[in-house]
């Protein structure tokens, strides 16, 4: 009988890097906590590099060397949970940046991972009017800590086709939207993101679907995020994928690159 080499789902990525921070915080080897938890040093490397479905006992003598007071046991289920039922999957931020190219379309904002601080406070203050100032900037912090990780050395290749009205909306006023495209150039520069645009006048636009994001992964299937008003859809149907490449193949050929020097970056708001 040959050994079974598929492996498990991208949802379980951010598992594996959940255990591999617990272990580091805690000042353990892969050698040590292995040992402390019954396992070779091989089995907890296919763990950490999400190559295999622990079982619940494993995870729970991990929980307990590393005294992460249940929070790698219940990780563990809700990703098994999420298997079945992927709208439940709540790691998605980081579950993006571990795949290897990651592209999105978002037709009414820029999105979370290349806002700048002020951007991001002026989308979520009007979308969340009952909540206090500091948990807005609560939500802004989270924001730009999934920035970071998505923008960072070990984050994904990235492409993004915009709307064109997301770059000529003024959301938060002049010096938001204009510091929005300041970053944005910046970024483009620096070579972190291949960044596009569907011009307001084509015809027959081909992303009035809504937002979505193709995640692909260097060793495992791909993934498709559909975003919605409250959270959103998460698959790795094979058909759902392959209609969602489709899509984005049309988007492409409607999109137009921008550079650094693009007017619509350069440009500033209200133009004179």
């Amino acid at each position: 009988m040959g050994v079974n080499t598929v492996l498990p789902s991208a949802m379980w990525l951010p598992f594996g890097a959940r255990v591999l921070r617990a272990r580091s915080d805690r000042g353990l080897s892969r050698a040590e906590l292995a040992e402390n938890v019954g396992v070779t040093d091989d089995k907890l490397r296919e763990v950490e590099d999400a190559h295999c479905r622990p079982a619940r006992s494993l995870v729970e003598r991990v929980d307990t060397v590393l005294g992460t007071e249940h929070q790698l046991v219940d990780a563990w289920a809700i990703t098994i949970q999420a298997e079945a039922f992927p709208t439940e999957f709540g790691d998605m931020s980081e579950l993006g940046t571990h795949a290897a190219r990651l592209w999105e379309h978002q037709p009414m904002t820029v999105p979370v991972f290349l806002r700048t601080r002020e951007y991001s406070r002026a989308v979520l203050e009007p979308g969340h009017p009952n909540l206090e100032p500091a948990e807005i900037e609560a939500m802004v912090d989270g924001e730009m800590a999934d920035r970071a990780a998505m923008t960072g050395p070990g984050g994904p290749v990235l492409r993004v086709i915009l709307n064109e009205s997301v770059l000529q909306r003024p959301q938060g006023g002049a010096d938001v939207l204009n510091g929005q495209r300041d970053f944005l150039a910046d970024l483009i520069k620096a070579g972190i993101v291949d960044l596009g645009i569907i011009p307001e006048q084509t015809p027959n636009h081909p992303g009035l679907g809504g937002a979505f994001r193709i995640m692909e992964f260097a060793d495992r299937p791909s993934m498709v995020y559909a975003f919605a008003a409250q959270g959103g859809e998460l698959t790795g149907d094979s058909e759902d994928v392959g209609h969602c490449r489709m899509v984005r193949d049309s988007i492409e050929e409607a999109s137009v690159d921008l550079s650094p020097e693009s007017e619509l970056l350069t440009a500033r708001w209200p133009a004179d």
